[in-house]
């Protein structure tokens, strides 16, 4: 078994050794010598991690803060750049490059995180040789999608229309050159701090050098055909940008164009009276004819309303009217006439058109207008906008330009707004042929344009879920700490639970054992000394009175018969649980059972049992046990009753028989050796009671005892 197991595992490896074998000849035949071979490899998907080892001569070398570069050999262009997938603590940066740099690279072909794209990425440069290279070819904007002249070097000669930095990338900038019927999109690497020097080429004539490429390693994926420069040494100046850049063509000078035409016109001119600002750098003017034009500038600082200027900036549309873009502006001593009063509107009139069809209502952009309602949400710190419900829409207010307005201004406020209104719309660019329009909004010109109607009532809704929030965690808390405090007290009730029971354990043994010393002390001892003086009389009369001897005797022998049934009563009350009964006809029963055999009992004890302490009712107990024994034993009674009540503060019971009686007055007592009724007389006197006897010889008898309670506590 096992040696099949060996075998087996033996075989496998040798499959493994073999796999790899292959897996690494292939890896070996994939090195990649040739610029057409690697190119092949680029453009296929997904990409394959292919190495190249290729010799050839740099054409476009790296710009500024650009690792990319173009080289060529004998099968054609390629364009590469410096890796960055290794370590850096390995990377070694590429030599300075000049264009006819023979050079031996080799490398990887790795994907682009930006854009997804294989690239061919130096691990290891040498330069070899440098050779002169010819002029650049100059071409036309047209010639550039020729196959030929891709990803080689040529020279563009064009007018600046446009020009501008990368605002995700501020590294990167872009020169938007006309030339012929086309518009070229140039990018150069700079160190960030070229703005003023972009605006300076606009409108001039320039001759550019680059690469005449698709590939892009920028933040802008999907930018297609690139013409990359080496820094601003690859633009030369023909001819300078005009002078005064406000000598730009008018806005409205070509009413023939269309939305494809006004990109590539260049700068274009507007002057008007400001009356909207917002965003931070976006106008609205009141142009000549009262024409609408919105001007995004290219810095942060606009003008303030009211202002009469000129604006010059690159001209789009958004398919409604001509606006400016990236625009700069001067004040001008031009007269524009002023605003109109506002006209009061609704939602619905800026939506609803006249016939109540649902449609924005584009001829109100531009107009100041006057709107009622209640403000909804604070403007926000950074765009400095709120919102206003009117007739149960939602209308932007935008106060960024002028924040005075707002002072004050609560939620709830009812507001009359006064501004300009706004069309919000994107303008137009190749790929959305209809840009959507987003809505109005009201912009506010001065702090005047802002009135407060009337303010919310104290007890807004907030504040009572503020309040009831409020109450429901203090009710929550108190919840809370009560059952705490209810935990810590029945804790410490049932400790001092505990310790009371435990004390009055302590005391109930205490008066059991002071109980049973009482009772052997008022009875056993008692009858055991009684017995002691009559043996002792006894004794004496030995010699002398042979009749008075046997009395003595008999009298003791009394004596020791009522100690031990006395002794015998007391054990019987220490293993009885009488007391623990809640009734006192079923205790007495139950007390009265063993010592009266078959006699009929007829028990009334009408006395509840909460009323008799355990001593009370033990000692009521002892007294009826003594007169019912005492009926049996003596009176030789067949029927014994027991009756009790209660009359105010006193106990009120009784012991009948039907026994052969006797004469009270002349009833045994502890002289005789008979210790009973004396018992029952000591322990009635205890109580403060009373207690008597009724009886005669062939009558029976009936003992009745009174005695004194507590009394009860509510």
């Amino acid at each position: 078994m096992l040696g099949c197991i060996h075998v087996m595992f033996g075989r496998v490896g040798i499959i493994l050794l073999a796999v790899f074998a292959a897996v690494g000849a292939d890896a070996a035949e994939r090195i990649v010598r040739t610029a057409e071979e690697l190119a092949q490899v680029l453009r296929q998907r997904p990409y394959h991690w292919t190495q190249f080892d290729l010799t050839a001569t740099v054409t476009f070398p790296p710009g500024p803060r650009c690792r990319n570069f173009a080289a060529e050999d004998a099968t054609g262009p390629i364009v590469m750049r410096e890796a960055s997938t290794w370590p850096k603590h390995e990377r070694k940066p590429l030599p300075v490059l000049l264009r006819g740099d023979r050079i031996h690279v080799k490398g990887y072909v790795n994907r682009h995180s930006q854009t997804d794209m294989s690239v061919a990425e130096v691990r290891t440069l040498e330069v070899l040789s440098h050779e002169p290279m010819p002029p650049m070819p100059s071409v036309k904007a047209e010639d550039l999608v020729d196959r030929e002249l891709q990803d080689r070097p040529v020279r563009l000669h064009g007018v600046v229309v446009d020009a501008f930095r990368d605002e995700i990338d501020t590294y990167w900038n872009y020169i938007v050159v006309r030339s012929g019927r086309e518009t070229v999109y140039a990018a150069l690497t700079t160190d960030g701090t070229d703005g003023e020097k972009l605006r300076s080429i606009v409108g001039a004539e320039v001759e550019l050098e680059g690469l005449n490429t698709l590939f892009n390693t920028g933040n802008r994926r999907l930018i297609g055909r690139m013409f990359m420069l080496h820094g601003w040494s690859s633009v030369k100046i023909l001819r300078p940008a005009p002078a005064d850049p406000f000598a730009a063509p008018d806005l409205d000078a070509g009413h023939d164009e269309t939305a494809d035409a006004v990109g590539g016109t260049g700068r274009r001119k507007a002057a008007g009276r400001v009356i909207a600002v917002w965003h931070g750098n976006r106008v609205l003017l009141k142009a000549r004819g009262g024409q609408i034009v919105r001007v995004d500038m290219a810095e942060r600082k606009p003008p303030r309303y009211g202002e009469t200027i000129e604006a010059v900036g690159m001209p789009e549309t958004d398919l409604y009217r001509l606006n400016l873009s990236r625009a700069i502006w001067r004040r001008s001593d031009e007269l524009f006439e002023p605003d109109a009063p506002p006209k009061d509107v609704t939602p619905r009139d800026l939506t609803v058109s006249e016939f109540g069809v649902k449609g924005f209502q584009t001829d109100y952009h531009g107009k100041p207008v006057r709107m009622t309602g209640i403000i909804r949400s604070l403007p926000s710190p950074d765009e400095g906008r709120f919102s206003l419900e009117c007739d149960r829409h939602t209308v932007p207010i935008d106060a960024s330009s002028c924040p005075a307005a707002v002072d004050g201004v609560e939620i709830g406020c009812r507001l009359e707004v006064s501004g300009t209104c706004l069309m919000e719309c994107e303008n137009w660019h190749a790929n959305a042929p209809f840009p959507h329009i987003e809505g109005f909004a009201i912009v506010v010109r001065t702090p005047q344009d802002v009135r407060i109607l009337s303010r919310p009532p104290w007890w807004t809704p907030a504040r009572s879920l503020t309040v009831i929030g409020a109450l429901l965690g203090l009710l929550a808390w108190a919840s809370a700490w009560n059952r705490i405090l209810n935990r810590k007290a029945e804790r410490r009730g049932k400790e001092l639970a505990d310790e009371q029971m435990a004390r009055v354990t302590s005391d109930l043994k205490v008066y059991e054992r002071t109980r049973l010393a009482v009772e052997l002390h008022d009875s056993l001892s008692q009858n055991l000394t009684g017995v002691s003086l009559a043996i002792r009389a006894a004794d004496r009369l030995a010699d002398t009175d042979q009749a008075a001897m046997r009395k003595s005797l008999g009298l003791a022998a009394k004596s020791l018969d009522s100690c031990r049934e006395e002794l015998r009563n007391c054990l019987w009350d220490l293993r009885n649980r009488t007391l623990e009964e809640s009734s006192m006809n079923e205790a007495i029963q139950q007390t009265l059972a063993p010592h009266v055999g078959d006699v009929r009992l007829c028990i009334r004890f009408n006395v509840p049992r909460e009323r008799l302490s355990d001593n009370t009712a033990h000692s009521i107990l002892h007294i009826i046990r003594e007169l019912a024994s005492n009926a049996v034993r003596h009176g030789n009674a067949t029927e014994i009753r027991v009756a009790g009540t209660i009359d105010s503060d006193r106990l009120l019971f009784s012991v009948a028989d039907n026994g052969r009686g006797f004469d009270p007055e002349r009833r045994p007592g502890a002289k005789d050796g008979h210790f009973g009724l004396q018992g029952v007389q000591d322990r009635v006197d205890s109580f403060e009671g009373d207690f008597t006897i009724e009886s005669a010889p062939g009558k029976g008898a009936k003992a009745t005892i009174s005695i004194r309670l507590k009394p009860q506590t509510p």
